[in-house]
């Protein structure tokens, strides 16, 4: 029975089709986050002497089997909070039915999605910090093979596999600070907003907020409904922002195994063959990669569409927020997880990279000795643009020792890359563990 259902109110079966929409099949992973706001919200009541010790107890034993026994949500449920009542209102009767006292499915599925959202992105960024530290070992590996630099996709000034490798760390810990940003906006409790005005109850919903591992709880129940949208657009922005970075990275190496630039060599296990080429060996993974950039993206973009011009307080289109929300989290993840083994196992090939390094790339270099020894610097870049073929290819660690200023060939910086990612590893480590921490204390016996 539905939570809403009463003798003389139901729905036609297709509209219970179209309004439970993907709910019944997305719901199962928010079942484990349901049971614990469940758990967090009946020990409210009892802190407010609706439910008593026992009562709390009981229910709490029955949500740990609901859990244990992965409650299967059906269509004739709606969604996962339907489900988790009846199922603890056929075990323990009228008890069941007292859980959703002062408590609607509006703030419900707000937690559920909070919960989820902040245990996903937990795990993320800890994949995101791994992918940081491949790179850094990798450009430690690789600090001085030199490689031509680009502009304009045309080949400019000297680089090498350390400084590029190395801008994809840097990259990452850019993205961790919009990241830091989008956690601590998912970090509020909105329990207890109910359908957005809240309830005649004096519920304690800072206790509630705290035993559930969030920061602090949102104050205004309005603000807290209406802001669905707003969290899953910031959220995912933020995971759009991480993936155009990937889909720069995946173009990299699909042009830089090519044929006409082979630098590097991708590992055979992550590459594909074609159906009737059997020469081919096919950069899908890197091509995914590029098109679920797109993919995340799209979903920012409708978490924004569905939740614009609404006026306050809580509307059914809302719903449609949560494949985006969930789709975004995985695909982000699962991109930054492949990409881990691939760039470990990805090697460079040092002598390709020697040749492409010919002496135009130096024309810079050229240009600077004219300075230092007091040629102005206009006259000195035409006298150079005029005579390019006599420009030489100067000792290649002299011309890395000459770019010593930070993040120069000759600085990469790594050292400091390397004690910021540790710094970041340490404090989302802490964030991870508080949070599991708080969830287990409510739903282990």
């Amino acid at each position: 029975m539905k939570l809403w259902q009463t003798d003389t109110h139901s729905a036609d079966q297709l509209v219970e089709r179209f309004t439970a929409g993907e709910d019944v099949k997305l719901d199962a992973a928010l079942l484990y986050y349901d049971v614990c706001g469940t758990m967090a919200h009946v020990m409210g009541l009892q802190k407010i002497d609706i439910l008593s010790e026992e009562e709390v107890a009981q229910i709490c034993q029955g949500l740990q089997t609901v859990w244990n026994n992965r409650l299967e949500i059906r269509p004739e449920d709606e969604d996962v909070h339907t489900a988790v009542e009846n199922a603890l209102s056929k075990d323990l009767g009228e008890l069941g039915q007292k859980i959703h006292t002062g408590r609607s499915r509006n703030d419900q599925i707000l937690l559920d999605l909070r919960l989820y959202g902040k245990a996903e992105l937990l795990s993320l960024v800890d994949h995101l910090i791994d992918l940081g530290k491949v790179f850094l070992n990798f450009a430690k590996a690789n600090q001085d093979v030199p490689m031509p630099g680009t502009t304009h996709t045309r080949w400019g000034m000297p680089s090498s596999i350390g400084m590029w490798a190395s801008s994809f760390t840097e990259a990452l810990l850019e993205d961790l600070m919009i990241l830091e940003a989008a956690f601590k906006l998912t970090d509020r409790s909105p329990l207890g907003a109910a359908a957005g005005y809240g309830v005649p109850l004096p519920l304690p919903r800072e206790a509630t907020a705290e035993w559930l591992g969030f920061a602090e709880a949102q104050i205004n129940p309005v603000s807290a409904t209406s802001g669905r949208g707003k969290m899953d657009h910031v959220l995912l922005s933020a995971l759009s922002g991480v993936m155009l970075d990937l889909s720069r990275l995946a173009t990299d190496l699909i042009w830089g195994s090519s044929e006409t630039m082979p630098f590097f060599d991708l590992p055979d296990a992550f590459c594909t063959g074609s159906s009737i080429m059997p020469n081919k060996q096919n950069p899908d993974v890197l091509e995914l990669i590029r098109g679920k950039a797109a993919r995340v993206q799209a979903d920012a973009s409708q978490a924004f569409m569905i939740a614009q011009g609404r006026i306050s307080g809580y509307h059914r289109d809302q719903q449609e927020l949560k494949p985006a929300f969930m789709d975004g989290l995985q695909t982000t993840s699962d991109c930054l997880e492949i990409l881990i083994p691939l760039i470990s196992e990805l090697k460079v090939n040092e002598k390709k990279l020697s040749e492409a390094m010919t002496s135009e790339l130096f024309a810079v270099d050229e240009m600077i000795e004219q300075v230092k020894a007091g040629v102005p610097l206009r006259q000195a870049y035409r006298a150079v643009k005029a005579s390019l073929d006599q420009v030489q290819t100067p000792d290649m660690a002299q011309a890395i020792e000459k770019r010593s200023h930070l993040g120069g060939l000759g600085n990469l910086g790594l050292d400091q890359l390397d004690e910021q990612l540790q710094q970041q590893k340490s404090i989302w480590t802490k964030r991870r563990d508080h949070f599991s921490n708080s969830l287990k204390k409510l739903i282990e016996p």
